[in-house]
């Protein structure tokens, strides 16, 4: 079945929702969107269209249908909830500061991509749609080679106080090793995360994460397998890097391995999120493979908000 649903994304032309299943589909999908107090563009409303295969063309008709009768609003390509014209405002600060970004975003993002065992570096988070708000860092994806995650995201820390001295915020908060591609948690929050996320170096592996997480398809049936790749880069690994990573290999580096998971997981479990009705780290995720550090209860909060608003449109 998902097969047939990659094959059909393919395909522009191809729609197989009803007309009501696409016209819901596209105020769900402008709901999402105004969780995060943002309208949405036509091309990322049908690439991301929540729940309903459907072509182009029927997602630019049923914009139109349910703009002539009041329950969408618009400006040009831009669609937003009614009563949330506030939102266009927002969505002109916001993209103009995602396009200064993008710049630091691909420096950053090629310089942690040639530290040792780093095999693919991709944008999450509002700057992968091209929002960025006000004093937004830039998060990463990260996938590393197995058995030295940790000492791996060591060497990031390094990188990210460098940044810092030129006021540049870089997160890397979610670091998988290659032995840990497949999500359990299959949300349609952790959909949008991984048909978003533009890389940065290693796009074929990222590619390989969403072939890996197919169930993502069941939540948005338009997204691409290959995705955004407007920003990937060749980046080939030094000498003095292949070098290093041979030697931090070796079975004596281990017990280092071990010390600095032990030694950062501790630190990172007492971290509480800001929000305090999710209290402990909820959603982060810390082994030998993950280190996931979402400790604000994003994709809760998210969820309960676009469920709200997709009550209140109905």
């Amino acid at each position: 079945m998902r097969e047939e649903v990659r094959e059909a994304n393919a395909s522009p032309s191809v729609g197989t929702g009803s007309r009501l299943e696409v016209r819901e589909a596209v105020v769900a999908t402008v709901a999402y969107a105004d969780v995060f107090d943002m309208p949405i563009d036509v091309p990322r409303l049908h690439r991301f269209l929540v729940g309903c295969s459907a072509g182009a063309s029927e997602v630019v008709s049923a914009v139109g249908e349910l703009v002539e009768s009041g329950q969408l609003g618009r400006r040009g390509d831009i669609v937003h909830l009614p009563n949330r014209a506030e939102v266009l405002g927002v969505h002109d600060e916001r993209t103009e500061r995602a396009e200064k970004m993008w710049g630091e975003a691909q420096r950053w993002g090629q310089r942690i991509a040639r530290l040792p065992f780093v095999r693919m570096v991709a944008v999450t988070g509002g700057l992968a749609v091209d929002s960025v708000a006000d004093h937004d860092d830039i998060d990463y994806f990260i996938i590393t080679a197995p058995t030295r995650l940790w000492l791996t995201r060591f060497m990031m820390v390094g990188l990210v106080k460098l940044a810092e001295r030129d006021d540049i915020e870089l997160c890397p908060n979610y670091i998988v090793s290659e032995r840990a591609l497949e999500f359990d948690d299959k949300a349609l929050y952790v959909a949008r995360e991984l048909a978003q996320m533009v890389p940065i170096v290693g796009a074929d592996r990222c590619t390989d994460l969403r072939r890996r997480n197919s169930w993502m398809f069941d939540f948005l049936p338009n997204a691409t397998i290959e995705g955004d790749r407007s920003r990937v880069a060749e980046v080939e690994p030094s000498t003095a890097t292949r070098v290093l990573e041979a030697v931090i290999r070796r079975p004596i580096f281990d017990r280092l391995e071990r010390w600095e998971m032990d030694r950062k997981v501790l630190r990172l479990q007492q971290v509480r999120s800001r929000r305090s009705e999710v209290g402990a780290p909820d959603e982060s995720s810390f082994s030998p493979d993950v280190c996931k550090g979402h400790i604000v209860g994003n994709a809760a909060g998210i969820d309960e908000a676009w469920r709200d608003r997709l009550t209140s449109s109905a």
